[in-house]
């Protein structure tokens, strides 16, 4: 009941803010014309449509989680809200799973509109001669690959908020941080292992989305940013409690 109450609650202030309606419109529009580039570019090549819609989309996640990141505990702080959430019976991880649902929702709200906006796409703007590679399953699994990068990209933008006090370095810091952060522990990870060079084509973990638009599944990679979402999540608790204890809002 408590984690409903504070998922409609941060999810509505998210959307009546300047963090939330806006930013997906501007994402939507400049996803929605990368996809028709990368349409263009795919002519008469074997791509699949999911794959080229997975691709595009998955610019457009980093950018709404910093957003909402700007607006989370940082917006908080700003206000005075932090002093109040100190003083109620509310567990703190409560709040940072509150936090990260509301932004994740809102990335569920923009890959709803790229998923409308393909439809658009595919039933009256494209000529009927047209063939295209396209199936359930692969959107399916595509969609399913953006929303635990969401999830992932959510979770880096909470932990961000907690230690800033302004909107536009935490927006800053969290878009680093989901831009940089994959890339350098996967290269971590090929320099402490036998396995060879791993090339990230455009954009961090844009390989799982693209593998699982064409029907390749990796579970290491979903295993992997869902342990790091649930840290994440750990240790905003941490953080918060922490802040608490100290009855201070830095």
């Amino acid at each position: 009941m408590v984690f409903l109450t504070l998922l409609k609650r941060e999810f509505a202030q998210l959307l009546c803010s300047g963090h939330g309606i806006l930013p997906v419109c501007l994402t939507l529009a400049g996803a929605n014309v990368l996809l028709v580039r990368f349409l263009m570019r795919a002519e008469g090549m074997a791509e699949t449509l999911p794959a080229l819609w997975g691709l595009a989309s998955a610019f457009g996640l980093p950018f709404l989680a910093a957003v909402a990141a700007s607006r989370g505990f940082t917006q908080d702080r700003e206000t005075g809200m932090m002093r109040l959430m100190f003083a109620t019976p509310v567990r703190a991880r409560s709040w940072v799973v509150g936090k990260v649902s509301a932004a994740w929702c809102l990335c569920v709200l923009y890959l709803a509109g790229m998923a409308v906006s393909c439809y658009v796409l595919l039933r009256w703007l494209l000529p009927e001669d047209v063939q295209i590679f396209a199936s359930w399953q692969g959107f399916l699994l595509a969609a399913s690959a953006l929303l635990l990068q969401a999830l992932l990209w959510c979770c880096i933008g909470t932990f961000v908020s907690l230690f800033s006090r302004s909107s536009a370095s935490t927006f800053l810091c969290s878009l680093a941080s989901c831009l940089f952060a994959p890339t350098v522990v996967m290269s971590l990870v090929t320099m402490l292992t036998s396995s060879g060079n791993l090339q990230w084509p455009w954009f961090p973990l844009q390989t799982m989305v693209y593998d699982c638009a064409c029907g390749l599944v990796d579970v290491r990679v979903a295993v992997g940013c869902l342990t790091v979402s649930v840290v994440l999540v750990y240790a905003s608790g941490i953080v918060f409690d922490a802040l608490r204890l100290c009855a201070t809002e830095r």
